[in-house]
């Protein structure tokens, strides 16, 4: 009698859980969202997008954002879940959205600073900073007395934001991105060819309308291709306008 009753238990305890996960996910609300309806779905992760339409077995959706390398138009990257994978569907609340995950959009930046060579001489510089998730410096410097400019590449890598995301509070935080990249200085002086390792910290707002003028911080050091121990160390403060990956979803 008492292996009935768990085995009893047992199965009253899966319907419940089959009908709980009804509950969560009811397909015919799907089916009738308005299009263009923010919307959160849950698979293996939580993806938030633009709903498009849903069928018996599919959910169409869609991910707009500005593309700045075509003039600030949008564009669109279509998803496509099949219904089997979804564990939930619900309605997204943007104003409780983290805007900082994934890489900027556009970055413009200004900023200036200094270092140290590789005989511990000071030098200085100055330049502007443009691109999105990869980036364009282009900079005036002056080492051991001679002067020199410099271009350079390099891609933007979100890492962390500290303190981190919450959905009850709008706050400013520190996010920190890696970028790795490669250059060449002309003029007097050292370098030339060069690889960079930089690491920039960014003072940002959950409330991303008010990043248009945000101040970093960024730490560098760069490696001569022919002498990669005769580098330099450098830090750069300055201010740039940050647009999120995110921005300007309806």
């Amino acid at each position: 009698m008492k292996n009935q009753q768990i085995v009893l238990l047992f199965f009253a305890s899966l319907m419940a859980a089959s009908g709980a996960a009804a509950q969560t996910l009811d397909w015919q609300a799907v089916e009738k969202l308005s299009p263009r309806t923010w919307i959160s779905v849950e698979t293996q992760k939580r993806t938030e997008c633009s709903f498009q339409k849903a069928t018996d077995d599919r959910l169409f959706c869609e991910i707009i954002h500005e593309d700045w390398l075509s003039g600030f138009h949008e564009r669109r990257s279509n998803l496509v879940f099949n219904r089997e994978g979804i564990r939930e569907v619900g309605i997204a609340n943007l104003d409780n959205y983290d805007y900082s995950q994934g890489p900027l959009s556009l970055l413009l930046a200004a900023g200036g600073g200094g270092g140290l060579d590789s005989n511990r001489q000071p030098t200085s510089f100055a330049g502007v900073k443009v691109g999105g998730p990869f980036s364009v410096d282009l900079q005036y410097d002056r080492i051991q007395g001679k002067n020199g400019f410099s271009t350079e590449g390099s891609a933007v890598v979100p890492m962390f934001r500290v303190p981190r995301f919450r959905r009850d509070k709008e706050i400013k935080f520190l996010k920190v991105y890696a970028e790795p990249g490669v250059g060449y200085r002309a003029g007097g002086g050292p370098f030339g060819g060069y690889s960079s390792a930089k690491v920039m910290a960014v003072l940002l707002t959950d409330t991303w309308a008010d990043n248009w003028v945000a101040p970093y911080i960024e730490f560098q050091r760069r490696f001569p291709f022919d002498s990669p121990l005769q580098g330099d160390s450098r830090l750069t403060i300055g201010v740039m306008l940050a647009v999120c990956a995110h921005c300007g979803l309806d």
